[in-house]
């Protein structure tokens, strides 16, 4: 007679699995927001959507992950899954990024450094800033932005990246989590 159950997967298997896609959907994201307008790439609506869209997906995937093996998970496991699952799909998205403003559009950082620029002006005018204050706060944030652009600017925001994948791997991991029923 043959064994009908199956293994689950192991949890960095699953999560390599969900991270490649949550990568690729990252990549489509971008690729759809640089062809529609380039603008959207630094836009506050924009990154509203990805986030909504990454934390959806890692819930899912954690939720997923449970299901597979056997409806429970505790939470440091469902934290783990999240963690890995946001920080592979985030080095994919920053291999792309890294591709596509030095091989794609080279001259895409300098247009998001200037559509950048645009969007904190306007909104330190909204606010009433003073004229002086806007002009110094522009001044370090175009410095600022043209090194987050750069392949050693694009590494290191990976890095600061991982703390944002460890919050969200805290929220999917505490939305995942099903602990099993304690005996009596």
């Amino acid at each position: 007679m043959e064994n009908t159950t199956q293994t689950p997967p192991s949890l960095f298997q699953h999560a390599l699995k969900h991270a490649a896609i949550l990568g690729v959907i990252s990549i489509v994201l971008t690729l759809a927001a640089y062809a529609i307008d380039y603008t959207l790439l630094v836009s506050m609506s924009f990154a509203f959507l990805s986030f909504a869209v990454y934390l959806g997906y890692g819930i899912y995937a954690g939720i997923q992950y449970r299901k597979e093996n056997g409806g429970y998970l505790a939470f440091g496991k469902a934290f783990q899954h999240g963690f890995i699952t946001f920080a592979i799909s985030a080095l994919i998205s920053t291999v792309f990024g890294l591709f596509l403003y030095t091989v794609i559009d080279s001259e895409l950082p300098a247009k998001l450094t200037e559509a950048s620029m645009e969007n904190a002006a306007a909104m330190m005018e909204k606010f009433g800033a003073p004229e002086d204050a806007i002009e110094e706060a522009l001044a370090k944030q175009k410095e600022d932005t043209e090194k987050r652009f750069t392949p050693v600017g694009m590494l290191t925001g990976y890095v600061f990246t991982l703390i944002g994948c460890a919050i969200f791997a805290l929220i999917s991991g505490a939305v995942a989590k099903r602990k099993e029923p304690e005996m009596q």
